[in-house]
């Protein structure tokens, strides 16, 4: 596991606990973190490569919410699937993204955040470019990588918590200065700090105090 905390706090206004991990077999030590419910929900995934990355993602925001004194985190889900994290009554702020290969995991105390990951390396067809974007961002992105593109709007979505009620091409981002910040219709404006660490392009979307 390689904490990249620093990394991405330099670049928000308030600190968080991020890493990367390899997705690995089941260890013994990646099980002993999970609790009853989350066993039960491991035993529930047949797929093998499933059940490694969910394993390790919980393993591996639990690491991260020790590191920064919070003992006995538990991993829920709200009522639109997103998840978020509790102990000791106290709610926070988990998000959760993955390749074939690595977990890319967050926790914050202060704010709601999205995170995504691929791999710089990963090809994809022109033509979804054409689908994920927004009809006033070609001009601007039509030269910025595809895949980058998408950690984006995908960090966006997972903030916002819609998933697959989303589609990437509402999602219209925008650029002042250094900055890139996404919205739709003017509401739920956000920031979104992307960049690229061990091959991969990282986004950690949350929201701005800028209407």
């Amino acid at each position: 596991m390689r904490d990249i905390s620093n990394d991405i706090n330099e670049r928000l206004p308030f600190p968080g606990a991020y890493a990367l991990a390899e997705i690995t077999d089941l260890s013994a030590e990646t099980l002993e973190d999970l609790d009853h419910q989350e066993k039960q929900e491991l035993e529930a995934i047949t797929n093998l490569r499933r059940q490694q990355e969910y394993a390790t993602s919980r393993h591996v925001l639990k690491v991260l919410a020790r590191s920064i004194g919070i003992e006995g985190l538990e991993i829920l889900k709200d009522d639109l699937g997103q998840p978020y994290g509790q102990a000791e009554g106290k709610k926070y702020f988990v998000s959760i993204a993955h390749t074939n290969q690595t977990v890319f995991c967050g926790i914050s105390t202060e704010a709601p955040i999205g995170i995504d990951l691929e791999p710089i390396s990963r090809e994809v067809p022109e033509k979804l470019k054409r689908r994920i974007l927004h009809p006033d961002e070609v001009a601007l992105f039509d030269n910025m990588d595809t895949i980058r593109l998408w950690t984006i709007k995908e960090a966006y979505i997972k903030l916002r918590g819609q998933g697959l009620r989303l589609n990437m091409n509402q999602v219209q981002v925008k650029q002042e200065g250094e900055e890139l910040f996404t919205e739709i219709n003017n509401d739920k404006r956000a920031k979104i700090c992307s960049f690229h660490t061990e091959n991969n392009w990282l986004a950690v979307a949350y929201f701005s105090n800028t209407n």
